[in-house]
């Protein structure tokens, strides 16, 4: 595969999280070793220590037309639109526009979900660490409640497209509008949008297809807070690097969304893994402390993630077309922390 890379060292300290120096031509070589054998068409990547972005990198293709993906490049953020949201939503909480614990349909009756009176217990709090009891989706245009709500985790965006619209029901605003508001203007985070418009078409990667085909998802028209963000990785890590910096400010927004919540028991982790979700992001007890992160996939097209450690600062967004995602996550996450 050809490969075209656009990359940038910002920072002569590029460090991992074990605190082992690492060069920008390190990272080119691990980058193009993993775009090759995981066959990833097309990646952008900005690598932050304390609080900088000390390396970003656009390689690949934007589609089968060969474009070489660009530092201006857009990519679906998926379901890391959760936690902007999340953040937004606590900045709502802090403004005394909505109460975490409160029910929600005290603020905005649900009528998709009304024939269940189960759904008058659910509140923000469980919204936003995924214990609603609703699936991630409906089915057959019907949305349903697994289990008490706040019993236990079960991940869903159902939940997340129900505090949207009792935020907009509270504001009177479109909720796209409310996260410019209150979270991309005041971290001066540019060109991102929950809904498709002409500068996105213009700059937005093509993902994958099926099995190798590129091609793009059906363009978001209406904003969705589970999934719809489109934007530039750099750009994104400007949210990181303020949940870094605020990692350590005693009753921050970010210290309200990395409270464990609940703890996560998935059939398919790792027992020794420990997990906790919080409020829109989740929370992983590691040897070298707390990690922090939040994945995305709308389908095979887009796939994305952002993860940093509390302790050393060290942290990554990504954003990629290819269907390799775990792959690329666990390597990725080694090399942060070895440097190989």
């Amino acid at each position: 595969m050809i490969i075209a890379f656009v990359s940038q060292s910002l920072s002569a300290q590029i460090k991992t999280v074990k605190g082992k120096d690492i060069s920008a031509q390190e990272i080119d070589t691990f980058i193009k070793n993993q775009m090759d054998s995981l066959q990833i068409p097309a990646l952008s990547i900005a690598i932050i220590k304390d609080n900088k972005i000390v390396y970003s990198k656009a390689a690949g293709t934007k589609n089968a037309q060969q474009e070489p993906v660009e530092k201006n490049t857009i990519f679906e953020a998926a379901s890391m639109t959760k936690p902007m949201f999340a953040y937004t939503v606590l900045k709502l909480v802090k403004n005394n526009i909505i109460d975490l614990d409160r029910p929600l349909y005290t603020y905005y009756p649900y009528a998709d979900i009304a024939y269940d009176d189960r759904y008058k217990l659910i509140t923000a709090r469980m919204v936003l660490d995924h214990t609603t009891g609703f699936p991630n989706w409906r089915e057959n245009n019907k949305l349903a409640i697994h289990f008490t709500p706040g019993t236990k985790f079960d991940y869903s965006g159902e939940g997340y497209e129900y505090l949207a619209l009792v935020i907009e029901h509270l504001t009177g605003k479109k909720i796209d509008v409310i996260m410019q508001e209150y979270t991309f203007k005041p971290m001066s985070i540019k060109n991102a949008y929950l809904t498709y418009n002409e500068y996105v078409g213009q700059h937005l990667a093509d993902g994958i297809k099926g099995e190798h085909d590129r091609g793009k998802n059906d363009p978001y028209l209406q904003p969705h807070t589970p999934y719809s963000l489109y934007i530039e990785p750099t750009e994104y890590a400007k949210f990181v690097m303020e949940l870094i910096k605020e990692s350590h400010k005693p009753n921050s927004i970010f210290q309200s969304m990395a409270t464990s919540q609940i703890e996560i028991h998935e059939e398919d982790m790792d027992p020794k893994v420990k997990m906790n979700m919080g409020l829109g992001i989740f929370i992983e007890k590691t040897p070298y402390g707390l990690k922090y992160f939040h994945g995305g996939s709308n389908g095979n097209c887009y796939n994305s993630l952002f993860q940093f450690y509390k302790d050393s600062k060290v942290g990554f967004v990504y954003f990629m077309a290819g269907c390799r995602q775990g792959d690329f996550a666990k390597k990725i996450d080694q090399f942060m922390l070895n440097g190989k």
